[in-house]
């Protein structure tokens, strides 16, 4: 016999007793923090309890994945579930709905299910977190803020949760480019709780699209005890590392790739996306990196097959590209023109195609071509999902293709564009030309 049991937020739980709600607030927990292990917490949930919510867990733990694999398993989950007698209220059946349209690969409607929960209880911060993801891996940049400015005023400060709304909150400003208001909701998430990962990553972002490498890098390194054990580390690492390129630091870069970054062996989209994209950026400023793209394009490669997700084919390029394989780069351009579905089509058809025709050809040396199909689309490469941070190696090789092809005014214009917009990236932008001059 199941009832409506207040999670460790506020929001009700069906289960048959308290010990089964707090297993899932565990992995609840773990989810928003980015540490500890959520697949397994939230399996001890459920086998505690027959928890629905349980069950919808481990489903978005799948799909977060953004692998065939992960999609599938997810469906199985959720067709599980038509099977159960337990009672499901207003939440787990917007929960349910949720993870089935992501499955399905209708992301929006995921996204929107999310948005109708956090309306029927805005202490839900499972639908939350899952919805500023879905929103992340969208592109849609205001709703990243507004899905957490919605909720703020239930959550008082010093309750449970709190922090972690603020770290949701501060990341949303950030790619809103409100960097006061972001770094100050950043530091109060890290003053509640020093090891919310997310909140370290929503200052590191500060830092970046503000210019201030030096304190990025020392920020991440005095608090890196707080998060290296975290499944997101990586990606923190990888932050570190822009701000080492954008000084000139290459050995530094070089460095974090060989050790945190890469040493692991990692076969995670999450993680062999950084690594493409930091040895594409290196390349972009003459530093050989075949040897590792190699390693990294045998790693993606069993990866590609059905495209889930555009921004992971997008790296994919990068690696191939870098590892010499044009006969990689066009299975994974075949693979999206022709298998590509729901929200992923959309994306596929309205950008992310000339995305990744624009660095295929870069990497094939059809330079014009390339500046040709990168200034078209970057004004709408959002579409593709990431971040500020993420995208900026769209302008990157945008000005290295530039400056390949000769178009020296097409290029000086986009260095200076750069610059006024940040202007401490001026000696690596300086860098860039001379790197990328014939």
């Amino acid at each position: 016999m199941s009832t409506a049991i207040a999670d460790r937020w506020g929001a009700p739980v069906q289960a048959g007793g308290a010990r089964a709600v707090g297993l899932l607030d565990d992995a609840v927990e773990s989810l928003v923090t980015l540490s500890g292990d959520p697949v397994a917490e939230a399996e001890v949930a459920v086998a505690a309890d027959d928890l629905l919510l349980g069950h919808v867990l481990r489903a978005y733990l799948s799909l977060y994945g953004t692998s065939p694999e992960g999609v599938a398993n997810a469906v199985k989950i959720l067709e599980d579930l038509d099977h159960t007698a337990a009672r499901v209220d207003e939440r787990e059946l917007l929960h349910i709905r949720a993870a089935r349209a992501w499955s399905a690969g209708d992301w929006i409607g995921a996204a929107r299910a999310l948005e109708r929960a956090l309306l029927h209880d805005a202490r839900d911060l499972l639908a939350l977190k899952v919805a500023q993801d879905l929103y992340f891996f969208l592109g849609y940049r205001l709703d990243l803020r507004d899905v957490a400015a919605r909720v703020l005023s239930s959550w008082s400060p010093g309750t449970p949760g709190w922090g972690y709304v603020q770290g949701i909150y501060a990341f949303g400003l950030e790619e809103n480019a409100d960097y006061r208001q972001a770094e100050a909701a950043g530091r109060s998430a890290l003053a509640s709780n020093p090891r919310d990962v997310w909140a370290v990553h929503a200052l590191a972002h500060v830092f970046e699209m503000e210019g201030r490498q030096r304190e990025g890098v020392r920020f991440l390194s005095e608090t890196a005890g707080d998060w290296s054990t975290s499944y997101f580390a990586i990606h923190n690492w990888w932050h570190r590392a822009l701000f080492h390129l954008d000084l000139g630091e290459f050995d530094e870069v070089l460095d974090l790739y060989d050790g945190p970054i890469r040493a692991g062996g990692s076969g995670e989209w999450l993680d062999l996306v950084d690594a493409a994209a930091l040895l594409w950026r290196l390349s972009l400023f003459g530093v050989d990196v075949a040897d590792r793209a190699v390693e990294l394009a045998d790693a993606i490669e069993p990866l590609v097959g059905d495209p889930i997700y555009v921004f992971n084919d997008w790296h994919a390029v990068q690696a191939f590209g870098l590892a010499g394989r044009p006969d990689l780069i066009q299975v994974v351009l075949t693979n999206n023109r022709r298998r590509s579905v729901g929200t992923n089509r959309a994306v596929v058809e309205h950008v992310g195609m000339a995305l990744l025709e624009g660095f295929g050809s870069f990497a094939a040396d059809q330079v014009d071509r390339a500046t040709d199909l990168l200034i078209d689309i970057r004004s709408v490469a959002h579409a593709v999902g990431g971040s500020h941070a993420q995208r900026d190696i769209i302008d990157l090789t945008l000005i290295a293709a530039a400056a390949r092809s000769g178009d020296a005014p097409l290029a000086n214009a986009l260095v200076e564009e750069r610059v006024a917009r940040k202007p401490s990236a001026r000696a690596s932008a300086r860098q860039l030309l001379e790197a990328n001059g014939r």
